[in-house]
């Protein structure tokens, strides 16, 4: 309760009053931003309902994001996951329906994408944490093992009693590459559930956006690959959709030399060396948030796991010694700007 109180606390400090009126409209524009798992949330919200309704509905939207954060982030000792994560092996652990559901989710997530998305790599995870803070290469034995506790091959769901069961002492959940995809989505059935629908969530490398701005077809989000730099930059143009971008560019880490990004490869155990940055959409963000890392991790052939996302469209960069490497989905060009 303490904690949950002082979030409130956080969040109402930060919220902002609307920041002025649409054209053609009597509806104002409201703007939020919140810190949540390690990024900055964003919250737009067009509106002509009293400021203290549109206030307390994003307060009450940030609030599901940060209980989707206390309860599945591997950063917080008293997160389920985490609990989860010291639990003894061979041993069923009970689960909360949010992480059941969860769970299933990214399970399918893992045979859709060829065992590219990978839940269970949080052995690799606190592995590379580690490279990162010291500087130095995991040794060959340390990794072997890490490798060896990332797969959902170590993870035992049993959906009729709620428990998960871990037959590897090393297993450890991560659900960092679909969880702020999960939290934006959340946060706008929220939304809409309360009649706001026109509003657009970004968390990090993840957007989605409901109804388009008064007198628009579309809300225009501008991509940008690189980070700060306007390499391969371009526009995108969606309504009730979900847009994610995921690079290894972000994030890097350089050991003897060799940059590595925080994308791991679970199959390799090693963070990604290429130079490449995934753009998907789709209707929700919890799928481009977890299939731009997945299509990240296969490289140019990612594009061939849409055909198990029919409703999904892609693009790939890379940034080669021979230049640079643009791949589309058949589809992609239609949301272009």
């Amino acid at each position: 309760m303490k904690l949950l109180n002082r979030a409130i606390l956080r969040l109402s400090l930060i919220l902002l009053t609307a920041v002025g009126f649409s054209e053609n409209s009597n509806a104002k524009i409201y703007s939020y931003t919140h810190a949540c798992m390690g990024t900055e949330f964003k919250l737009l919200i067009y509106s002509k309902r009293p400021a203290k309704e549109v206030n307390e509905v994003a307060l009450s939207a940030f609030t599901i994001a940060d209980k989707i954060d206390n309860k599945f982030s591997d950063y917080s000792a008293e997160s389920e996951v985490s609990k989860f994560n010291e639990f003894e092996a061979n041993t069923p652990f009970k689960l909360s329906l949010d992480l059941l559901d969860l769970l299933i989710t990214s399970k399918q997530f893992h045979t859709k994408t060829n065992y590219a998305f990978e839940p269970a790599s949080g052995a690799l995870t606190r592995l590379w944490r580690l490279s990162k803070r010291t500087g130095t290469s995991p040794n060959g034995e340390d990794l072997a093992s890490a490798i060896e506790a990332s797969s959902t091959n170590n993870l035992l769901i049993d959906k009729k009693n709620k428990t998960l069961t871990k037959t590897n002492k090393l297993t450890r959940l991560d659900f960092g590459g679909i969880a702020k995809g999960l939290a934006a989505d959340k946060m706008m059935r929220h939304l809409e559930k309360n009649n706001f629908n026109t509003c657009s969530i970004s968390a990090g490398g993840d957007v989605i956006v409901g109804s388009p701005p008064p007198g628009k077809k579309f809300w225009k989000i501008k991509i940008r690959p690189y980070g700060n730099s306007p390499i391969g930059e371009f526009n995108v143009k969606l309504s009730n959709a979900a847009v994610s971008t995921s690079g290894s560019i972000e994030q890097s880490i350089t050991i003897n030399g060799k940059k590595y990004s925080h994308i791991i490869n679970p199959k390799k155990g090693l963070g990604l060396e290429s130079n490449i940055s995934v753009t998907v959409i789709s209707k929700n963000a919890t799928t481009t948030d977890a299939l731009a890392t997945s299509i990240c991790i296969i490289g140019k052939d990612g594009l061939e796991i849409l055909q198990n996302y029919p409703e999904a469209e892609a693009s790939i960069i890379d940034l080669t010694e021979e230049g640079t490497l643009l791949i589309k989905s058949e589809g992609f060009s239609k949301y272009l700007d």
